[in-house]
């Protein structure tokens, strides 16, 4: 059996998603970088984190007002800055006389942020912003469109659209927006790391799929560089690949995916919230009045940071999508790889059976299956518990693994076939060959530990990670460890427990 090597052919879904825009549209893109929401209203949003985030301290801050008896925001200001009357005067020429009801941009400790300039109370709409203002696919010039293939998905027209107006500079329609985002070179999306640095993550997945994600890129600003070669009046003599991956990697950061008019788009102001893991509210869509809202889910007093949610993301995804991470993420998960051995004389068998039940197997760019799949797992929050966090399709995988007769197939396929379809999904009966394929996957788990183990320690001693970017390291290796202690130590406790019975 092949432990963690082979786990670089697994495919990503999030970048297989990707890679699957830039051929055929924004359509395929699925819920790892944006989830399209099932009700009608409400939808998952992506605005600025408030953690371990380098490219936070190099955001330009569009405003910082007075505040009376503000708690959270720098007060230090009598008045309004030029920056704030800049963007407030440009909002009201877009037609947003009063967006945010009772909301002013200011400073926190993790960089800018909305702060409540008056109380504010749970159920109240917070902020709205048109749809005339939000930037949508359909805003790229013409021009440009016509001169773009099928192949460029939404998440390419964006960053084109940003290129355009970031060529524009103060005589852009979009200036006092897009002065706001992150300036060049200051993301620390994994995308931007060197082979040097990304080194450091090679234990994590994040890894396999930044490396991806970058491909993908590069794919996407293959499709686009005619485009961008051919309008130089719009997008300047020469863009660099560099250039478009910033911009790229800006609109995978901060755009919302919007179900109701089926469009991703930026979103002036919105993105200004910082996130809470513990926030509910989210953005959602008034079809009525064509506006994006923001509701508050609990009461705020006058100075209180407004935060806002964007689901349960591991640092992994954080670290690739946004440059931050949370030093202790609840929703940090870890990947392992299990796979049949070569030598296993029983391989051909199990790799149909497991076939014949959708439990599909990882193969390689020159068509060889690699008889292994990854898993990804969760923090199991109690030893005494049913391990919650430990899938059951691994535990299932792990049960096909040690099977050593045709028969023990073959009752594995009946028992599926007499209840509810899933293969290997119930505990064996022989509590000797469950406490066999228990004890598999400690023994993968704590191979996994062992080698997270030496990376945190190399990431520590570490003199070639930026600062910012070895926070965000120690805290993907960090919560990935915490997590595979966590599988192994129940395993232990759960095997223990089978001998005993």
């Amino acid at each position: 059996m092949s432990i963690g090597a082979k786990s670089d052919t697994a495919t990503s879904t999030k970048s297989e998603d990707l890679r699957k825009s830039s051929k055929n549209g924004a359509k395929k893109i699925k819920r790892k970088i944006i989830m399209w929401a099932t009700c009608r209203r409400r939808i998952l949003c992506l605005p600025a984190p408030d953690a371990v985030c380098g490219g936070r301290s190099g955001h330009r801050i569009v405003c910082v007002p007075h505040l009376s008896g503000g708690r959270g925001a720098n007060s230090s200001s009598s008045s309004e800055t030029k920056e704030q009357c800049e963007f407030s005067s440009w909002l009201k020429r877009r037609g947003e006389h009063d967006p945010n009801t009772g909301l002013s941009i200011g400073l926190s400790p993790h960089g800018r942020g909305l702060f409540a300039s008056r109380p504010i109370h749970t159920g109240e709409c917070m902020l709205h912003v048109s749809h005339d203002l939000m930037i949508t696919p359909e805003k790229l010039p013409e021009e440009v469109t016509k001169l773009l293939s099928k192949d460029v998905s939404a998440w390419a027209k964006l960053a084109l659209f940003l290129l355009a107006h970031q060529k524009k500079k103060e005589t852009s329609a979009w200036a006092p927006y897009i002065s706001c985002l992150p300036p060049f070179g200051s993301m620390h999306s994994t995308i931007f790391w060197t082979q040097d640095e990304l080194v450091y993550l090679k234990v994590s997945p994040v890894y396999r799929e930044t490396v991806q994600r970058k491909d993908v890129v590069r794919m996407e600003f293959a499709a686009a560089e005619n485009a961008l070669l051919l309008c130089p009046h719009i997008f300047g003599s020469r863009v660099s690949a560099l250039e478009f991956k910033h911009a790229y990697a800006t609109v995978c950061s901060r755009a919302w995916g919007i179900e109701t008019i089926k469009s991703l788009a930026l979103v002036p102001f919105v993105d200004f919230f910082n996130h809470d893991a513990n926030c509910r509210a989210m953005l959602s869509y008034d079809e009525d009045r064509h506006c994006a809202e923001v509701v508050s889910d609990r009461d705020y007093a006058t100075g209180d940071q407004v935060v806002i949610s964007y689901g349960q993301l591991s640092n992994a995804t954080l670290a690739l999508d946004f440059g931050f991470a949370l030093p202790f993420n609840p929703h940090d998960q870890a990947g392992i790889w299990l796979s049949l051995s070569e030598k296993d004389p029983l391989r051909d068998s199990k790799l149909k059976l497991l076939h014949s039940h959708n439990m599909q197997t990882c193969v390689t760019r020159e068509g060889v299956d690699t008889a292994g799949s990854s898993f990804s797992l969760q923090e199991v929050k109690s030893k005494a518990g049913r391990g919650k966090g430990i899938p059951q399709t691994l535990r299932a995988f792990a049960r096909v693994v040690c099977a050593t007769t045709s028969e023990e197939l073959d009752e594995m396929a009946k028992f599926a076939a007499d209840t509810d379809g899933r293969l290997a999904r119930r505990p064996s009966i022989d509590k000797t060959k469950e406490h066999k394929a228990m004890t598999l996957l400690q023994t993968v788990i704590d191979n996994r530990i062992q080698k997270h183990e030496q990376a945190a320690l190399a990431i520590r001693d570490s003199a070639v990670l930026q600062k910012p970017r070895k926070e965000i390291a120690k805290a993907i290796v960090g919560g990935e460890l915490r997590v595979l202690r966590s599988a192994s130590a129940w395993l232990k406790q759960h095997s223990q427990a089978l001998l005993q019975t």
